[in-house]
């Protein structure tokens, strides 16, 4: 379709959507003969009933002379090209987006990366280390090839045979990705949990009960005979990857098994894939503030990093930090603000359908949300106990209500969101078929304007309107789109690679206890983790939904 005509479209389909819904009932000013005469005119199958392409007129014509029309313009090569099989069911099929199987890929050759260092690290110390330490991980990593092969290759299906075997294999492969994504978050938290003990031990910040942490990991009891210089806490910053990979792979198997038996309806709208407008229009506002935020990001973690190696500078490295996520946050909630306010004004049909994967999202989205209320709950706790307070302390506040203000309405913006129907998208019920002919002769538009009568000119005049001030929302929703989604990428970034900065303040610590903040971070925080891959990934599809 061309630009006019998708504009003209746009336009009309406004325009039908504000029609009331329930139409007053009228009575009827056919006698018995006139209803009897158009019954049988109606059901006569030798004439043929069609509005006109122009001048909203109605045209009645031999059923015969339409057949040949019809097949003559079909048969015209120059026009049409014939298609081999339909492929309506194929693509309605495709439950999963390119950035799904874009994700799986990459965590798992992250995953595939960290299980090569750790084959090396424990053949290393082969004479000391139980030979359990090389069979896991080459196990792990034969099991994420087949694994990633299977679900790129099958997540589109939905099996009709072998029903209840299929559901058995699928649910235990859930489960295998959840005991594995378990296992992965207890090393990985174990790991920090160690690494910021000796830290806190080094500022004088734990007190004489707890002081022992920073020494309770030993590796090793013998000396190293292979590939010397690896360090064994390299790979701990590719967990994030094994984490995300279970994470991700648990609720593609998830999909695929409400799926298993599922028929689709050829009636149902089906929206996928990547929209033109993701081409024509490049939202430069909204990619410029958010790779500033992405850049800017980086930096500060970079110096955070730097920072808690070195005394003098962690005070300052760490308030800039905190800085940087006060001011970010503020900017993200404005900006999910702008889009619920823009979803407000610019009214759309909503897809109320049954759809597992969104019910997933919602589902996955709203329960993330809960461990960050949580963690932010007990930090907002433990400030307003502090005394006296201190900057640190009035910048953990501030950071905690806004992560508790930032992802509620971040909530709302992408529900809302993976309900509305795209703008192009035309609904194929019975009742709109009827309206858009009623409304087809419209179509019929002079090319010279100034031939038409001054109502036509005006009618016109407002629809430009409509449609220049549609767009701009469309414009606008795609800047939010995509500055929200690097933004979440670089809020994902920071914590997965060991930015704990409710630690490194050390406020929740003296009022919690080592012990009691570590339990509540390493079990709150990996939720907060994949709430953002989650909301950035769902953010990116409402953007090539756009």
């Amino acid at each position: 379709m061309s630009g006019p005509m998708s504009a003209f479209n746009l336009a009309v389909t406004a325009d039908i959507d504000k029609l009331p819904k329930k139409v007053a009932k009228y009575k009827q000013n056919l006698n018995v003969w006139e209803k009897k005469a158009l019954k049988e005119f109606s059901e006569n199958r030798d004439i043929t009933i069609k509005p006109a392409d122009k001048g909203g007129g109605i045209v009645v014509l031999n059923s015969k002379d339409y057949d040949i029309e019809c097949k003559r313009i079909l048969n015209d090569q120059l026009t049409y090209e014939r298609i081999k099989a339909d492929p309506t069911s194929d693509t309605k099929k495709r439950l999963f987006t390119i950035l799904q199987k874009g994700g799986i890929v990459i965590f798992g050759i992250g995953t595939l990366v960290m299980d090569s260092f750790k084959v090396i690290h424990a053949v290393g110390y082969l004479g000391c280390e139980p030979p359990v330490k090389v069979i896991q991980p080459i196990l792990q990593a034969i099991f994420v090839i087949m694994q990633t092969y299977f679900l790129w290759m099958s997540c589109k299906h939905c099996v009709q045979i072998y029903i209840n075997a299929t559901r058995c294999g699928l649910m235990l492969l859930l489960i295998i990705n959840l005991a594995v994504w378990v296992i992965a978050v207890t090393e990985e938290s174990k790991h920090h949990t160690v690494e910021l003990g000796r830290y806190l031990a080094q500022n004088g910040t734990e007190d004489s009960e707890n002081s022992s942490h920073g020494q309770r990991e030993k590796l090793h009891d013998c000396e190293c005979t292979f590939m010397c210089t690896f360090v064994a806490s390299e790979y701990y910053y590719l967990y994030p990857f094994n984490i995300e990979y279970n994470l991700f792979s648990a609720t593609m198997i998830y999909i695929m098994w409400k799926n298993v038996g599922r028929k689709i309806d050829e009636n149902a709208s089906h929206i996928h894939g990547i929209g033109p407008a993701v081409r024509k229009h490049v939202p430069l506002l909204g990619l410029i503030s958010g790779l500033s935020v992405l850049a800017i990001g980086l930096v500060m973690f970079i110096m955070y990093e730097i920072g808690r190696n070195n005394l003098l500078k962690d005070w300052l490295s760490l308030t800039t930090f905190y800085i940087f996520h006060v001011v970010s946050l503020v900017i993200m909630s404005l900006a999910n603000l702008v889009g619920i306010i823009i979803f407000h004004l610019d009214k759309r049909s909503m897809d109320n359908q049954k759809n597992h994967t969104r019910t997933l999202d919602m589902v996955l989205l709203l329960g993330t949300t809960l461990a960050q209320y949580a963690i932010s709950y007990y930090s907002i706790v433990a400030m307003v106990a502090t005394n006296p307070p201190s900057l640190l302390s009035y910048l953990t506040l501030f950071y905690s209500l806004l992560m508790i203000v930032q992802h509620s309405l971040q909530n709302v913006f992408i529900i809302k969101g993976l309900h509305r129907l795209p703008p192009n998208h035309t609904m194929k019920s019975s009742d709109s078929s009827q309206k858009m002919k009623g409304l087809s002769s419209v179509s019929g538009v002079p090319q010279n304007a100034s031939h038409l009568p001054m109502h036509q000119l005006s009618r016109r005049a407002t629809l430009t309107d409509q449609l220049k001030a549609h767009l701009k929302k469309r414009k606008t929703m795609k800047d939010v789109y995509m500055f929200l989604f690097l933004s979440n990428v670089i809020f994902w970034i920071m914590p997965a690679f060991g930015a704990r900065i409710r630690f490194d303040n050390d406020l929740e610590v003296k009022f919690y206890g080592f012990t009691i903040w570590a339990i509540i971070t390493n079990i709150c925080l990996p939720f907060g983790i994949f709430y953002r891959m989650h909301a950035a990934a769902s953010l990116l599809e409402l953007y090539n939904k756009q």
